[in-house]
């Protein structure tokens, strides 16, 4: 325990960015359970916001916010099923059309004046995540129009002054928004609900995949359960099981917390996961648990 004391003082005088949500390289000398458990403690003194207590319940009633114009660029630009690296299964962005498209600066705009005292709760879930994955696409988006180099990865438009997921990103409901406030304080903070964690996605590679639609209020719970079984169904970055290891996502490592702790944590992974292997995994009293390397190239769609 002192050492790993010792260890996190050292990683926070280094300052480590925290888009990386990697120890420093001193860290990857100790065991393999104590470096978990510092990577983990790091990226929560980062994003110290814990879970809400809000449950998604039924929807009924009017539609307030429409994102249908999300809907169509998702549907016009995003391909499916492409390979960067060793991550397979990835949808991508084609973030030229998309900068060329101008539903999509229709649609943020659309964000910036929703009234969200009209709005309850599944819509302004559904809003949220919409909000989170559009925005994302719009800084990559904005950053390429003023004609800056393609980026290799989101992280790159980090500065010394300031992350990338600490910047200004846009409008919601005619307030300024940074991901990192979406994430944190408008879903994290508000809702008991870790399938977010497959929804919202940071335009990586090893990210949850951006569904191929927006997402909307009456349908929300059935979409955010599909993309958790995708999540898990990719055995290159959600859930590989293996000669008894198990290998998970590193967002349940980092969130762990959000499922009810790192047990807690496979157990969601695994109730995702096809029946055979589900059951002969929770035969076993132990089995040793791994998490995917994260790969943060871009979510691009290669030429």
């Amino acid at each position: 325990a002192r050492r790993a004391r010792r260890a996190l003082r050292r990683a926070r005088l280094l300052h480590l960015p925290p888009d990386h949500f990697t120890a420093p390289a001193m860290i990857n000398l100790l065991p393999l359970k104590l470096r978990l458990w510092l990577e983990q403690r790091y990226v929560e003194r980062l994003t110290p916001t814990g879970h809400g207590e809000r449950k998604l319940g039924q929807f009924s009633g009017a539609t307030v916010v429409d994102h249908q114009l999300w809907d169509q660029v998702l549907k016009a630009h995003l391909t499916e099923n492409v390979t960067i690296g060793d991550v397979a299964g990835i949808s991508t962005v084609d973030y030229a059309a998309v900068a060329s498209d101008g539903r999509f600066d229709q649609y943020l705009a659309q964000l910036a004046a929703v009234d969200l005292d009209k709005i309850p709760p599944a819509e302004e879930l559904a809003l949220y995540i919409n909000a989170y994955n559009a925005l994302t696409v719009g800084l990559i988006v904005a950053h390429e129009r003023r004609g800056g180099p393609a980026l290799a990865s989101i992280n790159e438009m980090s500065t010394p002054a300031a992350k990338v997921w600490d910047v200004p990103a846009g409008q919601v409901g005619g307030e300024q928004l940074s991901l990192g406030e979406i994430e944190h304080h408008k879903l994290r903070a508000r809702w008991n609900e870790p399938a977010l964690h497959a929804c919202i996605v940071c335009a990586s590679a090893s990210c949850p995949n951006l569904r191929r639609e927006a997402f909307c209020a009456a349908r929300l719970r059935e979409q955010m359960d599909e993309q958790v079984a995708t999540w898990f169904a990719n055995p290159t970055k959600g859930l590989a099981w293996d000669a008894g290891q198990l290998t998970l996502s590193r967002i349940l490592l980092w969130f762990s917390k959000d499922f009810g702790g790192r047990q807690a944590a496979a157990d969601f992974a695994l109730r995702a996961l096809g029946t055979s292997h589900a059951a002969e995994l929770r035969k076993r009293s132990s089995f040793a648990t791994r998490y995917f390397e994260y790969s943060w190239r871009i979510n691009r769609t290669p030429n």
